[in-house]
Parts: structure tokens; sequence; C-alpha cells
């Protein structure tokens, strides 16, 4: 009997390739493949390879959702005109010098 459940939970690369070998191997259509010969290895490697990184993107989306833990700054700046905050940008220091210049020796 084919399992109709894939454990989605674990986003680590390895746990990701796991459980779509244990949900392949489950099937009734892939119960006799061997997911270790290189043409299916790869496309599994494939598959978890983009849930790996759609998981981390994901992950990082919602981090900068909210100010608390943003990171970027084009994030924090939007969070922060939210709350009435502008926020300016670091500027280098500046001084006004007046230079007398006495000729000698002429």
């Amino acid at each position: 009997m084919a399992s109709n459940k894939l454990k989605i939970t674990d986003l680590e690369f390895d746990d990701i390739k796991s459980n779509l070998k244990t949900y392949l191997s489950s099937q009734d259509k892939f119960q006799d493949y061997d997911f270790e010969g290189s043409g299916m290895s790869v496309l599994i490697d494939l598959l978890a390879y983009n849930t790996h990184y759609m998981g981390y993107y994901a992950n990082m989306l919602g981090n900068e959702m909210f100010l608390e833990s943003s990171s970027l700054r084009e994030s924090v700046i939007s969070h922060a005109k939210h709350l009435g905050v502008t926020p300016t940008s670091v500027t280098s220091p500046t001084a006004k010098l007046d230079f007398v210049f006495t000729p000698t020796g002429l």
C-alpha cells in the first residue's frame, strides 16, 4: 500500500533526500527502482537541493518581515518608516577651515 504522506518538516538536505527516497519507494510505481543509481540519484539530489534552497529563502523572507529579526538595511528602514521614524545614513564628518598664508623670503 502506498503512503500518501511526505514528511516536509525536515529542511536539511540529507533529511529531504532521505524523505524523498522513503516516499518514492513506498509508491507502487517506484517500488522496484534503485534510488542510488546515477540517473535516479541525480533527480532526487535536484529535488532535495531545490527544496532545501526554497526552505532557506522562505525562512529568510519570514525573518525580513519583522523589525526584530530583519538583517537587511532596506527591510529595517521600511519597518522604521511605518513607525514614523526617518532613518538617516552615515555621513562623513565635515569641517570648515580658514587658511592664512604669509609669504616669507620674497
